[in-house]
């Protein structure tokens, strides 16, 4: 795409979510950075140029952003500045933009939840009664004891995992570095969750590759990793359980399975066209 208009539309989508202050913040940040992003035809400089405390308005939720803490937090990871994920996640809602989800949603999976974003919108946006992460990487477990500080969230509404989602096989083979969604479901004492979120790069397949915990789902939005291999088995799963699904590219445009980005399904018909 060409740079300019990859820069208009990610403003214009930052647009819908930012107060006037940050907004202007965004453009005076993307002014002082443009030669850098004209050269690499990437917005990572105005992402690390990002690195401020923001307030996100997502779906008549308000949303607090600490990201200067949060990156300071990250630093010693080497991490990428996480107003990219901001981009990604809330102006772009790369996750929801193609579900039309009944409020509240009240039991939410976050599998590969990183920082925790996505379960922060699971809990303010989406009224969430529990959003459970499953994340193996230590470290992002301060920041998103950061978040739910910062958004007032109690920290029973948001366990967390510190394994590898995968499937009960696996998890049978390597218990303490494995978790599998059954295994969630019952140790949670949840009936079935309203909402699951996927981006465990690439493992996508394991999950799948067991996937009787479709029964207890209602909607499904991941990130696909095609390098990972055949992801033919998702959609046969999918059909298995009687889900609908939208797999797209980056962008929002309708693909096959090997080429798509994202998957969104519902079991109930909740698709947005």
């Amino acid at each position: 795409m060409n740079v300019a208009l990859r820069v208009f539309e990610e403003f214009r989508a930052l647009n819908r979510v930012l107060d006037r202050r940050d907004m202007a913040s965004v453009l005076l940040a993307s002014l002082a950075v443009a030669p850098a992003i004209l050269k690499s035809g990437k917005l990572t400089a105005l992402d690390a140029a990002m690195g401020r405390n923001i307030t996100i308005s997502f779906d008549g939720a308000r949303v607090v952003l600490p990201l200067a803490d949060v990156d300071r937090l990250l630093a010693v990871r080497n991490d990428n500045p996480t107003f990219g994920n901001v981009r990604e996640m809330y102006a772009r809602n790369c996750y929801l933009r193609r579900l039309k989800l009944k409020k509240p949603t009240r039991a939410v999976l976050d599998l590969g939840a990183n920082r925790g974003l996505f379960s922060l919108l699971a809990l303010t946006a989406l009224g969430a009664e529990i959003a459970v992460g499953v994340e193996p990487a230590m470290d992002y477990d301060t920041v998103f004891q950061l978040l739910l500080q910062a958004n007032r969230c109690a920290p029973e509404r948001a366990p967390r995992y510190r394994k590898f989602a995968s499937s009960p096989a696996i998890e049978r083979e390597a218990p303490i570095e494995n978790i599998s969604i059954q295994t969630i479901l019952r140790e949670q004492e949840i009936d079935r969750f309203n909402l699951v979120k996927m981006d465990i790069e690439g493992h996508e397949r394991m999950v799948f590759s067991e996937p009787e915990w479709l029964a207890s789902v209602d909607h499904i939005c991941m990130e696909l990793h095609p390098d990972s291999g055949d992801l033919s088995l998702i959609p046969r799963a999918l059909n298995e359980y009687g889900f609908e699904y939208v797999l797209t590219d980056q962008r929002g445009k309708s693909v096959g399975i090997q080429n798509a980005m994202f998957l969104y399904a519902s079991c109930s018909g909740e698709l947005a066209g």
